[in-house]
């Protein structure tokens, strides 16, 4: 097995970590040599010592830079030559939940390809000018990417000038938009123009963009998650807008019916999402929402009796 290190970022304006993040870090313990946590902001004492339960060190900075800042924070501490002792290098974050599956099938599988680097999930090439414009893509254009999420790095990549150049000259990241434009939207096309290999766990040839929209994981958990087997899901995919994803609704709600028929404790997700999201939010997205026969409600034939 690779000998890997495990970057993991998560933020929280209360400074709390919930049970979904240590369950995956409990799951991904097996697999990785080392994990160093990275939180932006203030982290709760209690937090802290769970967190610390799990993994190999514990940074906590200011929030500022978002997570490819907090990435490179834990990069400049261990250092290119601490980083060498492994053969590949994983940065993950709090915004996806699981997993779901088993891990195993998943390592074994992306470790006998012969790549540089990979994710579990990406998102289509989008030309939409107004995208473009509003995450001030410097391509002209958003091309497919692997979602930054999740992505691993092999030794072949992470030991070349090209990538130590990436991390020791990123421009520090001042809004969520800038952080898509400068890191996850461009680094997959800046490697693979560079002729480093890539691919992704999930295969997505049998879907179609024009469909799917760019980010299938977001907008059709459902078939992500339970036809394509990716093992984690996007905490996003239960707050965000109709009017951003007109077609989202429906996809969530089934998608959430799914989740409650696998061993996945689906109390997880709704103790964070009620905790940190806005509630109509998740009642449109979940359908939360009852039809009352008022002839039949016992409210109402109380109300008759006195008559």
């Amino acid at each position: 097995m690779m000998k890997r290190l495990l970057i993991y970022f998560a933020y929280d304006g209360d400074g709390i970590l919930d049970d979904y993040i240590y369950f995956a870090i409990d799951k991904l313990r097996p697999f990785v040599a080392a994990i160093v946590a990275v939180i932006n902001g203030k982290l709760m004492p209690q937090c802290k010592t769970e967190l610390e339960k799990r993994v190999d060190s514990v940074i906590v900075r200011d929030n500022h830079g978002f997570d490819v800042w907090a990435y490179k924070t834990a990069i400049d501490s261990i250092g290119w030559d601490g980083l060498m002792e492994y053969d590949e290098i994983i940065l993950m974050n709090h915004t996806i939940m699981g997993p779901i599956y088993d891990l195993a099938p998943m390592f074994q599988e992306m470790e006998q390809r012969d790549l540089d680097f990979w994710g579990i999930t990406k998102c289509f090439e989008e030309k939409d000018p107004s995208a473009v414009k509003l995450w001030k893509n410097p391509y002209g254009y958003i091309p497919e990417h692997i979602q930054s999420s999740f992505t691993a790095f092999r030794k072949s990549l992470f030991s070349s000038k090209a990538f130590h150049k990436l991390w020791d000259h990123m421009p520090e990241i001042k809004s969520y938009y800038e952080s898509g434009g400068t890191y996850e939207q461009v680094i997959t096309k800046k490697f693979a123009d560079l002729g480093y290999k890539w691919d992704c766990y999930t295969d997505y040839s049998s879907l179609d963009p024009g469909v799917f929209t760019c980010c299938p994981l977001i907008t059709a958990p459902l078939v992500v998650v339970r036809d394509l087997k990716s093992p984690f899901f996007k905490r996003r995919s239960f707050f965000t807008s109709k009017s951003e994803f007109p077609t989202l609704v429906p996809s969530v709600y089934a998608f959430w019916r799914f989740l409650q028929s696998t061993d996945y404790d689906t109390q997880m997700v709704m103790k964070n999402l009620i905790r940190t999201c806005n509630q109509r939010d998740i009642v449109d997205s979940l359908l939360m929402m009852h039809v009352i026969d008022i002839a039949q409600s016992p409210a109402r034939s109380h109300e008759e009796g006195k008559s």
